[in-house]
């Protein structure tokens, strides 16, 4: 755009020059033909007319030149007025020109602002601390290769936060609320983009005191949470599939439509736990306790309770599609409507259990107590599978079979 402005200021000077060159030719024409005035007097008048023909000439010269000099540098200033809104431009306040300017990087940015949250993250307000959490949470989601980092970082800010304490008191601990910071972390960690994830990295959150903390829709999938106190948690809908939960306090929790499947639950303490509608397939629990558990409608297929404790548990209309129960500990449960096809109760104690309406195909129930126990209207139930069993006469059988008579 300049280079055309230029172009056309030297085109108008030229035709200006050549305007003035006219008049001159006219001016002497004329003074050369006209009568009456000496050679001296027609000098006089010819330097006149040259004189004002140039001062005429000249002032429309520079008027012409101020216009265009003045649309030039309002061109130039509109286009770095353009340059810096586009942000491609800086203005220098201390010495009043313009210069070069180029935005950060994306490779710039993130160190400088991961740097910051680190720093933040060890504030003593938790306030500040919360912030940077959030701000972690953003460069995740803004840098893959930093995500699974991020993730390390606010799980070693939990260990070290909120460590497990072996003496406290359970009233005390019920109605405690988790610190802010804490949650904020866990909340991060929860809903992070998974597939992010590396192959074979697990969220470490051994030996954490979690208790009361909300982790509703929370994927915690793999995640090792040995010896966690997991105390009324809100594990609603969470996604703890695959997780190591050894030896944790569950202890009124509320795990309701959670994904326990193939998760690893051995000697971890559930009771009164709420499974209701939950999937714990394939789910390891041998030795748990789960002594007052809901788990009405859950899905225990294949899952493995050697030895467990399910004491007054409530089982009603739950899938035990071959789960072993090898010497666990069912008396006083509800496993009304249950299916245990095919399940193992081998010297399991089934006393004064309700198994109305069960599914008991294939069932095994070598040495499994069934004093006291309720087995009306249980379908696919055989002799067979009684006669090896222990019972009494305070044990209620369906009505198309008979009391053993070793039971007598």
């Amino acid at each position: 755009m300049s280079l055309i402005k230029t172009n056309g200021l030297t085109t108008l000077l030229a035709f200006i020059s050549v305007i003035f060159i006219l008049s001159l030719t006219l001016i002497f024409s004329f003074f050369e033909y006209i009568q009456g005035f000496s050679t001296q007097e027609k000098i006089e008048y010819i330097t006149q007319a040259l004189t004002t023909l140039a001062i005429i000439i000249g002032g429309l010269a520079l008027i012409i030149n101020a216009y265009y000099t003045s649309r030039l540098s309002l061109d130039e200033n509109q286009s770095l007025l353009t340059q810096l809104l586009a942000g491609t431009l800086a203005w220098d306040n201390n010495i009043g020109t313009s210069i070069n300017y180029t935005q950060p990087t994306h490779q710039e940015i993130v160190p400088e602002r991961f740097s910051k949250a680190i720093e933040q993250l060890g504030n003593e307000k938790i306030e500040t601390r919360f912030s940077a959490i959030y701000a972690l949470e953003r460069i995740a989601k803004d840098s893959s290769k930093d995500h699974w980092t991020i993730m390390e970082i606010l799980a070693a800010f939990i260990r070290e936060n909120a460590p497990m304490k072996h003496e406290y008191d359970d009233e005390l601990r019920q109605s405690s609320k988790l610190p802010t910071d804490i949650q904020t972390a866990l909340t991060v960690i929860g809903r992070r983009d998974s597939y992010k994830d590396p192959v074979n990295q697990k969220l470490d959150l051994r030996n954490t005191d979690l208790s009361n903390a909300d982790l509703t829709e929370a994927n915690l999938s793999r995640a090792i949470l040995v010896g966690a106190n997991l105390q009324w948690v809100n594990f609603t809908r969470a996604n703890l599939s695959e997780a190591d939960l050894s030896v944790t306090y569950l202890c009124g929790s509320i795990l309701y439509e959670a994904n326990l499947q193939k998760a690893i639950l051995p000697e971890a303490n559930l009771q009164g736990v709420v499974l209701r509608k939950a999937n714990l397939s394939e789910a390891i629990l041998y030795d748990a306790n789960l002594e007052g558990a809901i788990l009405c409608d859950a899905n225990l297929t294949r899952a493995v309770l050697c030895d467990a404790n399910l004491e007054g548990a409530i089982l009603c209309d739950a899938n035990l599609e071959e789960v072993n129960f090898e010497g666990s500990n069912l008396q006083d449960a509800n496993l009304i409507g249950s299916n245990l096809q095919k399940a193992k109760l081998a010297g399991a104690n089934l006393e004064s259990v309700l198994l109305s309406t069960a599914n008991l195909q294939e069932t095994d129930l070598q040495e499994a107590n069934l004093c006291g126990a309720n087995l009306s209207g249980s379908e696919n139930l055989e002799s067979q599978q009684i006669e090896q069993a222990i019972g009494d006469r305070t044990t209620t059988l369906p009505e198309n079979l008979k009391i053993p008579q070793h039971w007598r």
